[in-house]
């Protein structure tokens, strides 16, 4: 609304103004009405849509009915769907791009018989999980998490169950594996305590090269830049403390990168379980981090990245190359931990048979 408003006072002005005459050019003629309210009317109708536009999704249970409509102040245009065809609530992940910016959001929409009713689209993902749950409780269907690829689906009468009121619910059994051999993975549970050391990750040699590839340039370019500033001497003072502000702020990022992607592949996680608590410690060689989650709240505990079922990683699908960049950025294999306020990702770098033994070991004493 203050954005539009400038627009709309600007056209009224010229309108109203330029109507009367008191507009003139540089020979002294007054401007036309006609462009007057021509020129201003472009300006005053972009200012107006931005200050009196609406839009809004109402969902009607006494008229089975998910209108969707935008207008001035009032709906002017309206979408509608029968409530009965409504079979799930879905969030997606995109990316939008722009000229100027790139930018991630997370729409969540009524999947219906003909296609699919957007109703929001956060840039965060505990909004948009939080608002899909409200949702789909409210119009009793599932809901469908796609928002990392695979779908996840929960019904709406678990949407506020834990993973242990799950398993009760379902008679599901946790079988856990064997360990698997040559795991790295150190563990012990007593006295109710499972505590699991993931090491480091480390620093992958395919990651050093795609930083030195990409450092290279600019650094280069700086260089040659100095060379010619401060080699002949002749520039002046005041351009040669400029450059040198302008080198350290620029190569700032390329030296604070790699210095966190050093600091990650050198960092262990802890991971603690208890029926009662979730708690992920990040253990690096400057400081330690640790957040955790009450067992009650966590809703979901799920495989993630290669040790999902169906990723292209899983299958071989991924070059060598791709599969080294992906591990020394912390990918791999993963577990996420979600609840409606928080979500922890750990495992870092794991192989897919480390990863789905962690993850039966952590929900057995969760679901305990």
């Amino acid at each position: 609304m203050l954005f539009g408003l400038p627009f709309l006072a600007a056209g009224l002005g010229i309108m109203i103004f330029g109507s009367t005459g008191k507009f003139k050019d540089d020979s002294g003629k007054p401007m036309p009405p006609i462009v007057a309210l021509l020129f201003g009317g472009v300006f005053a109708m972009v200012g107006g849509g931005l200050v009196f536009g609406r839009s809004g999704v109402i969902l009607d249970k006494r008229t089975k009915r998910a209108v969707k409509w935008w207008g001035l102040m009032v709906p002017m245009k309206q979408t509608t769907v029968p409530l009965e065809t409504v079979s799930q609530v879905a969030i997606t992940k995109e990316i939008r791009r722009s000229d100027k910016s790139t930018y991630t959001v997370y729409p969540v929409r009524l999947s219906h018989g003909e296609g699919r009713f957007h109703v929001c689209e956060p840039r965060s993902y505990k909004n948009a999980r939080s608002e899909a749950e409200d949702l789909a409780k409210f119009l009793e269907v599932e809901l469908a998490d796609m928002s990392e690829g695979e779908a996840k689906v929960r019904q709406a009468n678990e949407l506020d169950h834990s993973i242990r009121d799950q398993a009760r619910n379902r008679g599901e059994s946790i079988e856990v594996p064997a360990v698997p051999t040559g795991c790295r993975v150190k563990h012990d549970l007593s006295s109710g305590k499972l505590t699991l050391e993931v090491p480091a990750p480390g620093i992958s040699p395919a990651l050093l090269v795609v930083f030195g590839v990409a450092g290279l340039v600019p650094l280069g370019f700086l260089g040659f830049m100095a060379s010619k500033i401060f080699g002949d001497g002749g520039a002046p003072l005041f351009f040669k403390a400029f450059f040198a502000v302008f080198a350290l702020v620029f190569m700032a990022p390329i030296f604070l990168i790699p210095g966190r992607m050093f600091l990650m592949g050198k960092s262990r996680e802890r991971v603690s379980v208890t029926p009662e608590e979730l708690e992920l410690a990040i253990v690096s060689p400057l400081w330690t981090k640790s957040v955790s989650i009450p067992a009650d709240e966590i809703e979901e505990l799920e495989l993630a990245g290669e040790a999902r079922a169906g990723g292209y990683a899983a299958a071989g699908e991924a070059p060598p190359f791709v599969k080294s960049v992906v591990h020394g950025l912390g990918g791999g294999a993963t577990i996420v931990a979600r609840s409606d306020k928080q979500s922890l990702n750990f495992g870092r770098g794991l192989t897919v048979p480390e990863a789905q033994w962690m993850h039966a070991l952590i929900k057995r004493v969760l679901t305990s």
